[in-house]
């Protein structure tokens, strides 16, 4: 049922001690390089697995890092932009501000002249008025004012003329 195994010792009549000796000498080292041949290769193979895993780690690191990176900087430009967009709209608003407040004053000024001008009109009719009103009053009175107007002949020899 199983294989019959192989023996290694070569039979007396084909070989002599010697032959023998160097034989199993020859095999021993070649299965010895053999085995150091297949250690290598495992531990060659190790450390190049471990390098890649390494590598690997390494990589991941990197992007993880890049990752950061690109968040932070994304995070802080939309930090810049909001700033940015509430100083701009916090100007506007001031503009705004100081606008509404010059139209506010410059209609104060315009009512204060438009007052200031119904009030001279106003002036200026009741003037008018009232030299309407004297110049009736004069036409029916020219006696006074020709008495008011004679000379009076004061201290100093000057004539003075009395318009009351």
């Amino acid at each position: 049922m199983s294989a019959p195994t192989q023996t290694t010792t070569p039979t007396a009549s084909t070989t002599t001690t010697m032959d023998w000796t160097r034989a199993k000498s020859e095999e021993l080292q070649a299965l010895t390089d053999n085995e150091d041949d297949v250690a290598n290769t495992k531990r060659a193979e190790k450390r190049w697995r471990k390098q890649a895993k390494a590598e690997a780690e390494e990589r991941t690191r990197q992007e993880h890092e890049e990752a950061v990176r690109k968040a932070r900087a994304e995070v802080e430009q939309r930090a810049r932009t909001k700033a940015e967009r509430k100083a701009k709209e916090e100007a506007e608003k001031k503009a705004r501000e100081d606008f509404a407040k010059l139209q506010v004053e410059r209609q104060q000024i315009l009512e204060e002249k438009a007052h200031l001008m119904a009030e001279d009109k106003r002036k200026a009719e009741a003037e008018h008025r009232a030299e309407v009103a004297a110049g009736k009053q004069k036409v029916g009175e020219p006696a006074k004012k020709r008495a008011r107007e004679e000379p009076v002949a004061g201290s100093s020899g000057v004539q003075v003329v009395d318009l009351r």
